[in-house]
């Protein structure tokens, strides 16, 4: 059985790429929207320069909505055919170990990155998510990879495409960002270390870096200081070192199992690195320099956390590929069979638990009800009101010929990001336009939020249906809705 995955590895590491683009597909055709993805398809929907003012007033760089919006000009703006677009960097970084991983680390590490890929319960999940994560993480693996290339052999095509690939990454996610900043320190690190003759090109490609990134760091602190008021991450100690631990393995599985299954395998990797670090130092260089990245990238996350919170465990996700890298080196020197097979059946049986829970969660008949109930009354001019964004963005995306208002009560600086929902949602911080109008209203609240009181008291106003509360298990949110008639 060995000699013949031995002699077939390249065909079974085919066979694992066709398997980690059809493992997000199946939940690809699923149209529920939970809200960051609502405002990912809201942007694909907007025209360039709304998409722009958007964007830059979102929590994140622009490239992702820059790309989402070029494909859905070939593909469409649907639920289902921008899920998809997520799955295409998956592919590519199957495809890419395949090609780049296997040509310069040999075909198990490969074979093994290809494989933790498919078993990670995250991978499926995020895959298919109308987010930037599995972009940011294609990225992040490109520069890292190519970053140790220049290196090595000094190459200008080397140097030209870690250059490329960490500008991308930065203008994907600010955590990819962080990443690729410690790789070029790092990088800096050796050269200085090592071979000083690469020094020039470094501080080149670093300057290229710096100056096609200029517009990326305006925006950022534009970003900051809009988001400094009714910032939503938090971080609680200790609790973060378990998620930590658990994330990549745990997704939607709600158990400890997970938790306990990461403790072992971050135990078992450092074990093996300290022994295969005490053989052969350099020779282990690349998985050491990979888990430093990740590692540093989260110590620091948390060091600026402690004075504002900017960390959440799925913030982890661009560097993925980093700590799969790792991970398949190590798997792919491993003589115990026994651990191969505990580490295998493992993440197999992870994966299954996590892909039914999703896949429930996702094809849920209850997903579709609270849309079905205001399908079934809402007329051409009612309006919507709400002052929760969370089940209210799935009702913006879902009756886009209705006038909608959010009620920013809490004077949150996110008039001009929510445009991602125009032009049919306005942000307002009053109620004037609503006391002086006349007609059905639409109220969606959540389980923590109260706009039904706010119209309740208003003069002239009678209730035509009353709270009906709907749970939304894909998104985890509550939609409480009523209907009411204003004279």
């Amino acid at each position: 059985m060995k000699n013949f995955i031995e002699k077939h590895l390249n065909k079974i590491n085919i066979g694992l790429i066709v398997l980690i683009a059809i493992a997000p597909l199946l939940l690809c055709f699923n149209s529920s929207l939970w809200f960051d993805e609502a405002y990912s398809v809201g942007i694909a929907r907007q025209p360039w320069g709304n998409l722009f003012i958007s964007t830059i007033n979102d929590v994140h760089p622009i490239l992702y909505y820059v790309l989402l919006k070029i494909y859905s000009l070939i593909c469409g703006t649907s639920v289902i055919a921008l899920r998809i677009f997520s799955v295409i960097p998956i592919v590519l970084l199957a495809i890419f170990s395949f090609v780049k991983i296997r040509k310069e680390f040999g075909a198990k590490v490969s074979f093994y990155f290809n494989l933790v890929l498919l078993l990670l319960p995250v991978t499926m999940h995020y895959g298919s998510q109308i987010r930037m994560y599995s972009l940011s993480m294609l990225f992040v693996t490109i520069t890292a990879v190519y970053a140790y290339l220049a290196y090595k052999n000094n190459k200008k095509k080397d140097w030209v495409i870690f250059a490329i690939a960490s500008i991308c990454s930065a203008y994907t996610h600010y955590f990819a960002l962080f990443t690729i900043g410690i790789i070029n320190i790092l990088l800096l690190f050796f050269i200085v270390r090592e071979k000083k003759e690469l020094l020039k090109r470094w501080f080149i490609y670093g300057a290229i870096q710096i100056g096609c990134y200029l517009p990326g760091i305006v925006i950022f602190l534009l970003q900051s200081t809009r988001v400094s008021k009714g910032f939503w991450i938090s971080v609680n100690y200790p609790e973060i070192i378990t998620q930590i631990i658990e994330f990549f393995f745990l997704d939607c599985i709600n158990s400890g199992y997970p938790a306990v299954f990461g403790l072992f395998i971050v135990i078992y990797m450092i074990l093996r690195v300290h022994k295969l670090y005490l053989e052969d130092k350099k020779k282990i260089r690349p998985v050491t320099i990979a888990l430093t990245t990740c590692g540093l990238v989260i110590l620091v996350t948390l060091l600026v956390s402690l004075k504002r919170a900017v960390f959440i465990p799925r913030y982890m996700l661009p560097m993925l590929g980093l700590f799969i890298f790792a991970f398949a080196y190590i798997l792919s020197v491993e003589k115990s069979r026994l651990i191969k097979i505990i580490v295998i059946v493992g993440l197999i049986g992870l994966t299954i638990w996590n892909g039914v829970t999703l896949w429930n969660k996702s094809y849920s008949e209850e997903n579709s009800k609270p849309i079905e109930a205001i399908q079934a009354e809402v007329e051409p001019e009612d309006i919507f009101i709400y002052t929760t964004i969370g089940p209210s963005s799935s009702v913006a995306i879902n009756f886009n010929e209705n006038k909608q208002y959010f009620y920013n009560k809490d004077n949150w600086t996110v008039e001009k990001a929510y445009g991602a929902f125009a032009p049919q949602m306005k942000v307002v911080n009053n109620l004037d336009e609503i006391e002086n109008y006349t007609g059905r209203i639409w109220v969606i609240d959540a389980g923590d939020t109260n706009m039904y009181d706010y119209i309740n008291e208003m003069d002239g106003t009678t209730v035509i249906k009353d709270k009906e509360t709907y749970y939304h298990p894909f998104s985890g949110d509550t939609f409480i809705i009523s209907l009411f008639e204003k004279n």
